[in-house]
């Protein structure tokens, strides 16, 4: 048991690897595959029974070979302890799957680690930098490399007869060696659900059994290790879109590192700052990002955009004339302006205050008040309303009820706020329109809102919500100017 805690950290961001591999078509015969299938698969990750995490994997061909990249975050409970791991892995290979070059990025519970490099004619060269350390290195080798997302290829490729033992060689990054692996042909196994299914199982660590199902149509059915404490599954990109958007507005352990946006230059008092500029870099080409509520946008054509926040700056960045709030006063699936409950909770918040700049103050502050924090979501306002906790998605949607009632346009916003000592994480927060467009957050108690908060999207249904997964673990950011 020791030995496989040990291996914890490592083991995860091989999971991510091995079961993204496996979607590879599978044909009826053991027959070799004639080449590598290209696409996308994303996959679910528990413990118990219990969500821990998610990956992704893409494989797409280019001139002489295939692009790999492999992306996932998880955390996990073992034996009390809990560790944490993201991995953000991309890999070039020759048609055969071997190894040309390599740059992959992993936490481990909260320490970053940078490993780059190539092949070459005697070994592989392998760059690795932590936090203040550049270190090279080169393994010598004569026999082929292949990454460890190739573990799964590898087998389909060469024919798979019950009994077969594949011998491969891979690249361990994160201990910067070269490994022998054994990969074997189990056979072909019923499915719970019915049809048939080819059973893989590798011994990449010692003590700790590493099986793979995947049927006749490429479909992972079952990932397992050590007799199903660690299960992974196939999922469609719309629910792991969803789940990565909440998980990482929601602040969830499981994802934070993978989530988290670091900067250079940090943010030296959050809460006071009333103007921030910041560069965002890596955003998708259709990803639009809105203005108003103090935020003014310029896009670049590269993917990068210049964000400018003015705390308190009302409807900056808007078209002006007379626009038509009354969407902002409806109730949604979400947003229950006109629940009993919440309308009666009005009075005693409101008082006698009669403007709207001040009911919207009277609101945040009773919200962040009354509403401790918690990890978990609780969709229903109401249901924030009995249990008293919830996240930053919870606040803001319990605020943004409140405010609709009480006849103030409000919207439900959600992007990224800086965090001390760690830098840009995603959350939620809202906008009410009291003379102006107003960025609030019931979270922090924030009226205004500080200038660290940069608006993603708007709106709180699911569809709008998973358009973050988009950018999550890919953009990048930089303080341009941050005033006080």
């Amino acid at each position: 048991m020791k030995a496989f805690w040990r291996s914890i950290p490592r083991l995860f961001l091989a999971l991510f690897i091995f079961q993204q591999a496996s979607f590879v078509a599978f044909a009826a015969s053991t027959s070799p595959l004639p080449q590598v299938p290209l696409g996308e698969r994303w996959f679910s990750v528990s413990m118990n029974g219990e969500r821990t995490g998610f990956s992704r994997l893409a494989i797409n061909a280019m001139s002489e070979g295939y692009s790999i990249s492999c992306e996932g975050s998880v955390k996990m409970l073992v034996l009390g302890f809990s560790r944490e791991a993201s991995s953000r892995e991309s890999y070039r290979v020759a048609r055969d799957l071997t190894l040309k070059s390599f740059a992959v990025s992993q936490t481990i519970d909260g320490s970053p680690l940078q490993v780059f490099g190539e092949r070459t004619a005697r070994g592989v060269k392998v760059v690795v930098e932590t936090a203040g350390s550049r270190k090279e290195k080169f393994i010598k080798t004569k026999v082929p490399v292949y990454p460890m997302a190739a573990l799964n290829l590898l087998p389909l490729l060469q024919g798979t007869p019950p009994g077969k033992t594949i011998h491969v060689t891979v690249l361990d990054v994160e201990s910067v060696k070269i490994k022998s692996v054994d990969i074997m042909v189990i056979g072909r196994e019923p499915l719970p659900t019915g049809g048939t299914a080819i059973h893989l199982r590798n011994d990449l660590y010692p003590f700790v059994d590493n099986d793979v199902w995947v049927d006749d149509a490429g479909n992972t059915v079952r990932e397992s290790v050590r007799n199903d404490l660690i299960v992974t599954e196939p999922e469609d990109a719309a629910s792991a879109a969803r789940f990565l958007a909440e998980s990482a507005v929601a602040k969830r352990d499981l994802i934070l590192d993978f989530s988290l946006i670091r900067v250079a230059t940090p943010v030296d008092r959050p809460a006071d700052v009333r103007r921030l500029v910041v560069e965002l870099a890596a955003l998708p080409a259709g990803f639009t990002l809105p203005v108003g509520g103090g935020q003014t946008v310029v896009r670049g054509d590269d993917g990068r955009a210049v964000v400018t926040v003015e705390r308190g700056a009302g409807t900056a960045g808007e078209t002006t004339g007379v626009q038509d709030h009354s969407v902002y006063l409806q109730e949604t699936e979400r947003i229950l302006s006109n629940s009993r409950e919440i309308r009666g909770l009005l009075p005693e918040i409101i008082g006698a205050e009669q403007s709207p700049r001040g009911k919207v103050d009277r609101l945040v502050r009773w919200v962040a008040a009354n509403v401790g924090e918690a990890v978990t979501d609780s969709y229903s306002p109401l249901e924030t309303l009995a249990i008293r906790k919830g996240n930053c998605q919870s606040h803001a949607r319990l605020y943004a009820s409140l405010a609709r009632a009480a006849g103030i346009p409000t919207r439900f916003v959600s992007g990224l706020v800086y965090v001390s000592g760690k830098g840009f994480l995603y959350h939620s927060w809202a906008e009410s329109f009291a003379g102006d467009w107003l960025a609030v957050d019931p979270t922090f108690a924030q009226v205004p809102a500080d200038a660290t908060h940069i608006k993603l999207v708007e709106g709180d249904s699911p569809e709008e919500m998973a358009a973050i997964a988009g950018i999550v673990g890919k953009i990048s950011a930089r303080i341009v100017e941050q005033r006080y």
